[in-house]
């Protein structure tokens, strides 16, 4: 039985549930391709805050009311999770060394991807004008300035991680802790 997905099946996934997942879709994808994952693991995983909390999509239709979905990044979290316990780390290892900075900076990264594509529509929704085009310049500058910024996050996470002194797993060795995730 396998421990870990592999990038093919979770690309597949990815491809499958591009809005996210339910917590039972989540628990499916892997029980699907014969990898052990509960539920309660992962209620645990949310509260020691190794995989991002689910968020509440409304259903169209009447009287559906809504889900809790949990980003579809939570895929890939806990893969690398259960890589790392099959390598002897600890959930509390795990959350201190590896996955101190995850978070923010994925919220960063989305967070700028949607006002990016706010800012996109509404430049787009404009009618051709010496004003349109340079709102166009403007989001281009802007756009790079976001790519320096979230480059420069991950650079500064691999230092201090590195610098962090973290040591390798009991009973063999593993690629960097930014490699993993």
């Amino acid at each position: 039985m396998p421990t870990t997905l592999t990038e093919a099946q979770i690309r597949e996934i990815e491809g499958r549930h591009p809005r996210g997942l339910t917590s039972q879709e989540l628990v499916s994808a892997f029980a699907e391709r014969e990898v052990q994952f509960s539920e309660a693991n992962l209620r645990r995983y949310v509260q020691l805050g190794l995989v991002p909390r689910s968020r509440r999509v409304g259903r169209k239709g009447k009287h559906l009311g809504s889900r809790g979905v949990y980003p579809l990044r939570s895929v890939r979290r806990i893969n690398t999770i259960k890589r790392l316990m099959a390598e002897r780390y600890t959930l509390e290892e795990i959350q201190e060394k590896f996955l101190t900075f995850k978070d923010g900076i994925e919220n960063l990264d989305d967070a700028l991807n949607g006002l990016m594509r706010d800012f996109e529509a509404r430049v787009d929704s404009e009618a051709p004008s010496k004003r349109r085009d340079q709102l166009v310049d403007e989001l281009s500058s802007i756009k790079k300035v976001a790519d320096a910024l979230l480059e420069g996050v991950h650079r500064l996470e691999k230092l201090l991680m590195a610098s962090a002194g973290i040591r390798r797993p009991r009973g063999g060795g593993a690629a960097s802790p930014t490699e993993l995730l």
